[in-house]
């Protein structure tokens, strides 16, 4: 009892000031724009160049990617979230690429379903124009009172208030996002998922870097909106612009020391990326095997989304929002699927599926999805997937924004295998080295019975640790 300290007390019995006081510094937003034009189209000029250069600490856990959307013909949805207008992102280094993300538009689409809360979606359903929190009324078909009379429409009354009354409505994500119709000017606000921009501890990236420079391709118009068939939307994207605070130190003598380790050690900041690869999976039945080609030091998690094959080209269909295992509703296509990487079948027995009601078995792919998803140092993602957002169908399409938009039967199911050693945000390297394995890395799909009736293609995200390495002259390098 003799070393008791206040260290004993309850922490609302410390009245000890903690914490030490922020040393002297000022912060201005900055913001970079496009050098290469102000307006760009999916089928015209369709690449923006940002370059960035901050003349101190660029604080990229707050940075915002800016544009406006303006209609050009028809009107378009907004397919799930204003990140779809993008179909790769690229970040350049004098000259060499440090990061690049394919296919970038469905790849936002998956962390935007899979790693968000519930306050992120209201925001982004105001900055980025993403679908909402929606509820489906489904009351039945009610027929007409037999007859003029009151008794007739008093049947035909009760029988709908018997069906209404307390009935219990699922609420979901819907994939539907904002309108833009012919001539309007809408004004967007969206975070990039970037290794190195939404690095792991929310590092600023380092007073004296080079300059980088972002380069976004444009999406095709088919592939940035949702429409009814036979619509043809267009865009042009416009006052394209990065914006984040940029902070100096105001002491001298810190950056004195400051530089003085740049220049002896160099700085590295790590951060979670994306390498994309796409296959065709033909309709029928039988084992679909795909190849893999990773080669990755540190690979935490394999994570492919089954599509409708040319649904970038089609407009009804949610080319970024709709990803699962069926194309028939509650008929189980995609039976069961494994990973095969260095010989090695990962899991060591088959993740199996069902989608039918009476022998749903949709608990064990969801859990490999959460854990393979889950960000730097934490256990599980932030899903907001549930149930009845991944038991429908792929090709389910748009009709009608009244009442048929399908934006809550488009399932959100997504084939994963998580490949991290520890759930440690103090460590790194916790994934698994591909780039030694002299056989190539395959997934095998199980489609035994009922056949895909259409052909697939089949994105998988490669989610991969990488490393990027500032010398003392401010150059950037990076090992993935």
């Amino acid at each position: 009892m003799n070393n008791l300290t206040k260290d004993n007390l309850p922490k609302s019995m410390r009245y000890g000031l903690t914490g030490s006081t922020a040393v002297a510094a000022s912060s201005q937003m900055a913001r970079f724009s496009s050098v290469n034009g102000n307006s760009y189209t999916a089928g015209g000029a369709n690449e923006v160049r940002i370059r960035i250069k901050a003349s101190g600490f660029l604080d990229v856990k707050h940075h915002f990617l800016q544009f406006t959307i303006t209609g050009a013909t028809n009107t378009g949805f907004v397919d799930t979230h204003a990140g779809s207008f993008i179909d790769r992102l690229t970040i350049e280094n004098q000259g060499s690429i440090i990061e690049q993300i394919n296919s970038y538009g469905l790849y936002n689409s998956i962390r935007k379903n899979y790693n968000r809360s519930l306050d992120e979606v209201v925001k982004d359903n105001c900055c980025a124009g993403g679908g909402n929190l929606a509820i489906k009324q489904e009351l039945g078909a009610f027929p007409l009172a037999g007859a003029d009379t009151a008794a007739a429409v008093k049947t035909a009354s009760d029988a709908f208030l018997a069906a209404s009354n307390g009935l219990v409505l699922n609420t979901a994500l819907g994939s539907l996002g904002d309108n833009v119709d012919a001539a309007d000017t809408k004004v967007y606000q969206i975070q990039l998922e970037s290794g190195l921009f939404k690095n792991h501890f929310h590092k600023a990236l380092p007073d004296g870097l080079s300059e980088l420079e972002l380069v976004l391709r444009l999406a095709g118009n088919n592939q940035a909106f949702v429409a009814a068939n036979g619509q043809a939307p267009t865009y042009t994207m416009s006052e394209v612009s990065f914006n984040a605070p940029v902070f100096k130190i105001e002491d001298a003598g810190i950056m004195a020391e400051y530089r003085s380790i740049v220049a002896s050690e160099g700085i590295m900041i790590s951060g979670d990326t994306a390498k994309t690869y796409i296959n065709n999976v033909v309709a029928g039945t039988g084992v679909k095997t795909l190849q893999i080609n990773d080669r990755s030091i540190s690979c935490k998690a394999l994570v492919t989304a089954i599509r409708l094959s040319g649904a970038d080209n089609t407009i009804e269909i949610y080319s970024n929002g709709s990803y699962g295992y069926t194309f028939d509703v509650g008929q189980t296509q995609l039976e069961s699927y494994k990973y095969i990487i260095g010989g090695i079948s990962l899991p060591a027995q088959d993740i199996k599926i069902s989608v039918a009601d009476a022998s749903k078995n949709l608990g064990r792919v969801e859990e490999e999805t959460c854990k393979a998803l889950s960000l730097h140092g934490e256990s599980y993602c932030n899903s907001l997937v549930s149930q009845s957002m991944i038991e429908g169908k792929v090709d389910a399409v748009y009709t009608t924004n009244l009442t048929d938009t399908k934006s809550l039967d488009v399932p959100r199911g997504l084939v994963c295998i998580d490949l991290k050693k520890f759930s440690d945000d103090g460590l790194r390297m916790v994934g698994m080295n591909t780039s030694q394995n002299s056989s190539p890395n395959v997934l095998e799909l199980n489609i035994p019975t009922n056949s895909f009736g259409h052909n697939a293609d089949c994105t998988t995200f490669s989610l991969c640790e990488a490393f990027f390495q500032i010398d003392g002259n401010g150059g950037l390098s990076v090992v993935m």
